[in-house]
């Protein structure tokens, strides 16, 4: 059984014809992606050797080994043509955008799920100042730990973005209860780093700022 995560990220996926699984881990995505007949080929890649063995051994066990090309390497340098969607999950969102910035003339075409497992303020500005739009942004609450997935692709025109979208996400638009959850959690975790700050009378304008905004979001749930 997938966990919640790897559901929420299925669930954002098109039908297409080429899916590449960046950070492959185990092959969970890959392997759903061609038994659910979301994508008619994937190319999984990994950075390491182990966890691309154990996404070929899933692979054969569930019978789509014949539709998964796996690929030793990092980011999509391993892939040698255009792929129609992506998937990078699991990792921090400075690696995300190291990777997406590596391969930013190869993904003008492809539609990004991305799912970060920090700083997510920090790929959220990338996608914004390089053209990609957030077109949906889910939290996912699994185990007790939050998750937020962000689907993406790129549009020929500049984007335009306030404060709230790079500090809180668009996720808020759909008022779930999920949203709402992070959302007091991130005011619990301002209003901590707040105090700590004030207590070595280090500037507080930042948390400030953002648990504003926070505020001003919980009062229209």
């Amino acid at each position: 059984m997938i966990s919640k995560r790897i559901e929420g990220i299925i669930n954002l996926l098109d039908r297409c014809n080429t899916l590449a699984d960046i950070g492959c881990d185990h092959g969970y995505v890959a392997v759903e992606a061609i038994k659910r007949k979301i994508a008619n080929k994937v190319f999984a890649v990994d950075i390491n050797f182990q966890p691309l063995l154990k996404a070929k051994e899933l692979s054969k066990k569930e019978n789509v080994d014949d539709k998964i090309e796996f690929l030793l390497g990092n980011g999509f340098d391993p892939i040698e043509e255009e792929v129609d969607e992506a998937v990078i999950a699991g990792m921090g969102s400075e690696n995300i955008c190291s990777i997406l910035s590596k391969a930013k003339d190869r993904i003008f075409n492809t539609t990004l799920v991305l799912q970060p497992m920090k700083d997510v303020e920090l790929l959220r500005r990338w996608l914004f100042e390089n053209g990609f739009d957030i077109s949906i942004e889910k939290v996912i609450k699994d185990k007790n730990r939050f998750y937020i997935i962000i689907k993406s692709s790129y549009l020929q025109k500049k984007i335009s973005f306030s404060d709230k979208d790079i500090y809180i996400g668009r996720h808020i638009h759909d008022r779930t209860e999920e949203s709402y959850e992070l959302l007091l959690k991130m005011k619990e975790k301002m209003q901590k780093i707040m105090g700590m700050k004030k207590r070595s009378f280090l500037d507080t304008s930042y948390e400030e700022k953002v648990l504003t905004m926070i505020e001003e979001e919980l009062k229209k749930w």
